[in-house]
């Protein structure tokens, strides 16, 4: 990647766009982290997403390649854990590694005040989980009810939950 930058409410749109892609769409020969088989209806919509990067507790960066948004990633603190959401990387560029650098990066900014981090994935997306866990992350046993009605999309499959992984830092 080129460069990392903090997001001050620039390319919102563009970011939606690219979130959706990566986690609902189809299209991109390296795709792995499409959850399309699972859920449908977009992950991601713009009133949600300004409401969650204003919050306070939440710093938002993004990555550009080639002078082009190519990821994402949120950076939300709470108390000595912190959680990483909103974590995209443009379909096209899946398999190049550039979901590692970025997890690296936002790993790095977030070491000098927390204790732990923590990730919330749909239990279903395995390959999602198997990526975590290869970067140190490892299950609670905590499992959450799919945010269903939370205009997050809806499950086509029965069973649905999200998995919390934690990495001690």
């Amino acid at each position: 990647m080129k460069y990392f930058q903090k997001n001050d409410l620039n390319d919102l749109d563009e970011i939606v766009d690219l979130v959706n892609a990566a986690y609902r769409g189809v299209d991109g020969q390296k795709r792995w982290t499409t959850e399309a088989h699972l859920v449908q209806g977009n992950r991601l919509h713009l009133e949600d997403f300004r409401r969650d990067i204003t919050c306070g507790n939440t710093e938002f960066y993004v990555g550009y390649l080639e002078e082009k948004l190519r990821c994402c990633i949120a950076i939300k603190r709470y108390d000595h854990i912190t959680e990483f959401g909103t974590f995209a990387v443009d379909p096209d560029l899946h398999g190049f590694g550039y979901g590692t650098e970025l997890l690296n990066f936002a790993e790095a900014t977030a070491r000098p005040y927390s204790s732990t981090f923590q990730v919330t994935v749909v239990s279903q997306n395995k390959d999602l989980l198997a990526f975590y866990q290869r970067r140190g992350y490892k299950e609670t046993g905590q499992k959450l009810a799919y945010p269903v009605g939370q205009n997050v999309g809806n499950p086509i499959t029965q069973n649905i939950d999200l998995t919390v992984l934690q990495k001690s830092v």
